[in-house]
């Protein structure tokens, strides 16, 4: 069952997504509760009033974004009727929430603060995305380099993970002996709690570069006689087959591939913008400084 608190902080995150300073409405100011800090809908947009609730306006901007929100046809007058008796009562509810006391609550301002965070984040993504511009020859050179670095190779492996390097060694030890059947030492290790399974057929980038590595070494039916370190721990391997690998043909992953360096190019912005950013960790210095 929801919690009060966080239901009425969910109730309030539609109307303070864009806090903000007072707007105006129609040419005039809107009205205040009593105070700016006392409302509920600071930053709302302008545009014909529909209603007004205990001093506070309610935007036809504002009734249709949040319509469309809930999947409601503004041209049906039931649905629109109904929408703004929801957001009416949500509005009530927000409020009651700062009269009551419950918005000032830390928790409950956190959320608040935090939904109006990543709703301005997202927009700025989006926004973002709309002015990346990717070149066909740019999508090609991706694909080409991508499809030098899968290989022209893919492997059948079995492998048993452990955390334990000397588990690793003495399972090692166990697999490379000439009448071992593999299966079988995947289940003993299986039931002692480690992770042990058919990784079927896989590329080098399918899998750390370690194993990629020493897959390519191996021979068919061959368990490497040392474990393999990778950041999930050791691996018993075993090169069960290799087989030819051709990449698919580049109109059918294009528009992944877009999409890839889309999201690169996006990840650079955030980059620029952290980089010229005035960021502080005022508890992180004064725990450099204590040591």
């Amino acid at each position: 069952m929801f919690q009060v608190k966080s239901l009425i902080a969910i109730t309030m995150t539609a109307a303070l997504l864009l806090a903000g300073c007072d707007q105006k409405i129609g040419g005039d100011a809107a009205p205040a509760a009593s105070g700016a800090a006392q409302q509920a809908l600071l930053g709302a947009p302008g545009g014909n009033v529909v209603a007004v609730v205990n001093g506070e306006v309610i935007s036809e901007p504002l009734l249709d974004v949040f319509a469309r929100s809930k999947g409601m046809d503004m041209n049906d007058p039931a649905q629109r009727a109904k929408a703004l008796e929801s957001l009416e009562e949500n509005l009530l509810l927000a409020q009651e929430a700062i009269h009551s006391g419950v918005a000032s609550q830390p928790d409950v301002q956190a959320e608040v603060t935090l939904a109006r965070l990543l709703q301005l984040s997202g927009r700025m993504v989006s926004t973002y995305r709309q002015t990346i511009e990717v070149s066909d020859q740019a999508i090609r050179d991706y694909y080409n380099q991508e499809a030098a670095r899968v290989g022209g190779q893919e492997f059948h492996l079995q492998h048993i993970l452990f955390k334990d390097e000397n588990e690793a060694i003495e399972a090692a030890g166990k697999g490379i002996q000439p009448d071992t059947d593999f299966n079988a030492l995947m289940g003993e290790y299986l039931a002692k709690g480690a992770q042990a399974r058919d990784l079927g057929w896989v590329n080098r980038t399918q899998i750390p570069a370690s194993l990629a590595e020493s897959a390519s070494n191996l021979a068919d039916g061959q368990v490497a006689p040392v474990p393999i370190k990778s950041e999930f721990g050791w691996h018993v391997l075993k090169r069960v087959g290799v087989r030819a690998f051709n990449p698919p043909p580049f109109e059918q992953v294009r528009d992944g591939a877009e999409q890839q360096l889309k999201a690169r190019a996006l990840a650079d912005q955030v980059k620029a913008l952290r980089a010229k950013a005035s960021i502080q960790a005022p508890q992180a210095s004064a725990a450099s400084g204590a040591q």
